[in-house]
């Protein structure tokens, strides 16, 4: 009894050592500054804190689906460099897209008692933002690779439920941080001018563009050139 005891206490401490191995992953990449975390804070200050949700929760579904893809070998196809380069000039020509509907999009100031009548006869539809958070993330190379590093990490483990702990508690953690951000994004509205909030959209959106021509440019460049960046 004593020991049958024992060996729970041990696996209960190896999976909790687990899932905070996970937790503090998951917190690290979420301070990771790329497009996606541009996009989250762009549209939770012009659509909403709902929609920056949405959005969030696109990444995170696409997120999932790479990790899945991850670890069946498919991600393998970056290591060929036709496909490589395939995916990197589309996900750049994506990035261009978002980055220029991002530039050209104007922020109005609207009269609250008008937007709240409004809102009660039409609800928002935020659907369409979690295709866009899924194909916005999926589109980005790097994170195809990105993701190959905390999969190694899952792969490690001596058991396979220690595995999907890690990957489960690192997932979860992003996604909260991630809301988090977005619940932040739309406290700082109610202190922003349009005038503000447009230059941010300009901000972002120059961020998206420039970010997609690297991405199809690089592919193209010697690779000591690209290397400098």
């Amino acid at each position: 009894m004593l020991q049958h005891c024992q060996i729970l206490a041990i696996n209960f401490a190896e999976y909790a050592s687990t899932i905070v191995k996970g937790i503090g992953f998951g917190i690290t990449l979420s301070f990771v500054a790329g497009p996606a975390m541009f996009a989250l804070i762009q549209t939770s200050l012009t659509n909403g804190f709902k929609a920056g949700v949405h959005l969030a929760l696109g990444i995170s579904l696409s997120d999932i689906f790479m990790v899945f893809l991850t670890l069946f070998g498919i991600s393998s196809l970056m290591d060929n460099p036709q496909s490589k380069i395939v995916l990197s000039v589309v996900g750049g020509v994506v990035m261009v897209v978002f980055g220029v509907f991002t530039y050209m999009r104007k922020t109005i100031k609207k009269d609250p008692a008008i937007t709240s009548a409004v809102e009660l006869q039409k609800k928002p539809f935020y659907l369409p933002y979690i295709g866009k958070g899924f194909l916005f993330n999926i589109a980005n190379p790097s994170v195809w690779v990105y993701w190959l590093i905390p999969v190694g990490i899952a792969s490690s483990f001596p058991e396979r439920e220690q595995s999907y702990l890690f990957m489960v508690s690192l997932l979860v953690t992003i996604l909260s941080f991630d809301i988090l951000k977005c619940a932040i994004s739309y406290k700082l509205k109610t202190i922003l001018t349009p005038k503000i909030l447009h230059i941010i959209n300009q901000v972002v959106g120059v961020i998206l563009i420039g970010v997609g021509i690297y991405f199809i440019v690089s592919e193209f460049l010697p690779k000591e050139i690209v290397e400098m960046f």
